[in-house]
């Protein structure tokens, strides 16, 4: 059983503010689902979605990647010494667009969930990994994208994204270096410490 409630308890957090929560996993490996399992479990964490730093892009196979330094500006920047306030700004794909800021209070603690979390530049409290099939978040990555995309969407997971999780993988171990490791293929409800509501 995982007891989350517990380890934020006990531990210090390293920005001096609040405790950080880094949730990461492969694509669709159920990343956004636990965060925001996590916010309705432990009242007052906030959840800030990588994603909302995903833009477009002109590339051959691909149409988005991570704007790393403005995530890094808005977010990780403020995190990391440990300012309670941050100036979020999504980017609206339909619009595509930066959206308005819309600044986040954090009040007691932050879960950040994107892909290559523990690598980011971060010195997290508590290091959860979602571990899921490849196969299985291949299935799931497909069925939420945009229909119109078809085959492009295939061959950018199957030949750039999955090939750079693995990559990730081999490099991070992450399975043994998370503080958690999280199944997301099992309810999350059974797998952590505290009652659901």
């Amino acid at each position: 059983m995982i007891r989350l409630e517990e380890a934020l308890r006990l531990s210090s957090p390293r920005n001096g503010a609040y405790p950080t929560i880094c949730v990461d996993g492969r694509g669709a490996s159920g990343k956004t689902t636990l965060a925001e399992f996590l916010a309705v479990h432990l009242e007052g964490l906030t959840v800030v979605h990588g994603d909302d730093y995903f833009e477009p892009h002109d590339g051959p196979v691909t149409w988005g990647r991570f704007n790393e330094a403005r995530f890094d500006s808005d977010v990780l920047s403020r995190v990391r010494v440990g300012d309670r306030d941050i100036p979020l700004r999504p980017f609206d794909f339909p619009n595509r667009r930066v959206s308005g800021e819309q600044v986040l209070t954090i009040t007691r603690g932050l879960v950040i969930e994107r892909w290559l979390s523990m690598s980011l530049d971060v010195p997290w409290d508590i290091a959860i990994w979602v571990d899921a099939p490849p196969l299985l978040c291949l299935e799931r990555g497909l069925a939420r994208e945009d229909a119109a995309l078809g085959e492009r969407a295939r061959l950018a997971w199957e030949t750039v994204w999955q090939p750079r999780e693995a990559r990730y993988i081999e490099e991070m171990a992450p399975v043994e270096s998370a503080d958690f490791v999280v199944d997301g293929t099992s309810p999350f409800e059974d797998q952590f410490g505290f009652d659901v509501r």
